[in-house]
């Protein structure tokens, strides 16, 4: 019977040993564990149809996305009873903020080494300012769980969508 363990940390390697920080831990036997130099693990399968970038993919399911929220906005389409303005509009300040700590993370939080709490904090600030928004729109502009929903799909689009793309294009 083969157990399974859980390793919290970052897995280095040291003459073909494995090590998170000082604590010795089996190493990894899916796909290749090691490099030709011996001390890079290597944990996921590699697998070469992913392993090439497709431009003009990405570009269109961008622009689509775009576009569908322009039309949405210019046509002024309700999406569980309120317009994309009536979800904006109130909490832009959170989104701006929101936006900026997604550039911070980029910009400056990656460069700091302290075991990655600079991202961390950067990610809570967008958080409660996601919080703070379904807060506030609850209470001045009477929101509903379909909102809310919406309102978590828009912030999804926002954020992770930023990070999508600032990765893909500058990494």
């Amino acid at each position: 019977m083969k157990t399974i363990v859980y390793v919290s940390g970052k897995i280095e390697t040291k003459n073909r040993e494995c090590f998170v920080g000082n604590q010795k831990v089996d190493c990894p036997q899916s796909g290749k564990a090691f490099s030709t130099a011996g001390d890079k693990l290597d944990l996921l399968p590699q697998i070469p149809s992913l392993e090439k970038r497709s431009d003009p993919t990405f570009f269109i399911i961008l622009f689509a996305i775009i576009i569908l929220f322009s039309i949405t906005f210019i046509f002024k389409i309700k999406i569980f009873g309120k317009t994309l303005g009536e979800y904006i509009k109130p909490i832009w300040y959170f989104i701006l903020i929101s936006i900026a700590a997604v550039a911070w993370q980029y910009l400056f939080g990656l460069k700091i080494d302290n075991s990655l709490m600079s991202i961390r904090i950067s990610q809570w600030v967008w958080e409660i300012c996601i919080a703070a928004s379904a807060y506030k729109l609850i209470k001045t502009a009477n929101f509903g769980y379909g909102n809310l929903f919406f309102l978590g799909v828009l912030y999804s689009f926002m954020i992770h969508g930023l990070k999508f793309t600032v990765r893909y294009l500058f990494y």
